[in-house]
């Protein structure tokens, strides 16, 4: 990534703008993406993830200890905690 003066293509006015709130620091601009998608949305991960969570609350409500449904998805018993409480507000 190539570094570009800000007083070499922005107007002074918006340059004396941006200084108010980041003066003498850098500052990344993203580029506008217009056809950017969601996450994901260019793959099956969204539903695949939400699916897999369905599947270890679903678990969770037939009565397996996070332990053992945590060794059967490779998850730790953190993440499983977290996938439940994430269930649990949803159902709600």
């Amino acid at each position: 990534m190539n570094y570009v003066k800000a007083k070499n293509v922005l107007p002074s006015e918006l340059l004396e703008k941006i200084q108010e709130y980041v003066a003498g620091t850098y500052l990344y601009i993203p580029q506008k993406c217009e056809n950017r998608k969601n996450w994901g949305e260019s793959k099956d991960s969204k539903n695949w993830y939400k699916r897999r969570n369905q599947r270890i609350y679903k678990n969770y409500e037939e009565g397996f200890s996070v332990s053992e449904i945590s060794q059967k998805f490779f998850l730790s018993e953190k993440s499983i905690y977290r996938i439940i409480l994430c269930a649990k507000k949803q159902m709600s």
